[in-house]
């Protein structure tokens, strides 16, 4: 709305005004302050499923290389030195089953407890923000 008497509009700012260079956007200063558990619970029950699948298949290439190298038969035969032959357990401890059950064991622990220490992460999160107020991001526009 102009003002008849003086010309320029009435309740503009009469400060310098803010020029942004060419190519420069938009910021958005934003506080992160509440995290939904059962998102976070979700999220990293998928990202620890395929850590999990990872594992798996990081374990049974690994023992592939070592038993074709031979290692797993020096063990074995340096068992047998050292127990006059009477070890056959060692060979079983070796065995790709048992690399493969052990991988297993380890995967569905590592699942659980990834799963279960996020979510209490997020727990913990909630309970801190309402003392400090949260994360404070910056977002840009392009």
């Amino acid at each position: 709305m102009r003002d008849p008497a003086t010309g320029p509009i009435v309740g503009a700012p009469t400060g310098p005004s803010v020029v942004r260079p060419a190519g420069q956007g938009r910021r958005a200063r934003l506080r992160v302050t509440r995290v939904n558990p059962l998102s976070v619970t979700r999220l990293t029950f998928a990202f620890s499923l395929c850590v999990f699948v990872v594992l798996m298949v990081a374990v049974a290439v690994l023992w592939f290389v070592l038993n074709s190298i031979g290692v797993f038969d020096s063990v074995v035969n340096a068992a047998d030195t050292l127990t006059d032959g009477s070890n056959g357990g060692v060979r079983t401890w070796l065995s790709f089953a048992r690399a493969m059950e052990l991988g297993l064991l380890i995967g569905a622990i590592n699942v659980i407890l990834m799963t279960a220490l996020a979510t209490l992460g997020a727990l913990l999160y909630n309970l801190c923000t309402e003392m400090v107020g949260g994360i404070e991001v910056v977002l840009g526009d392009q």
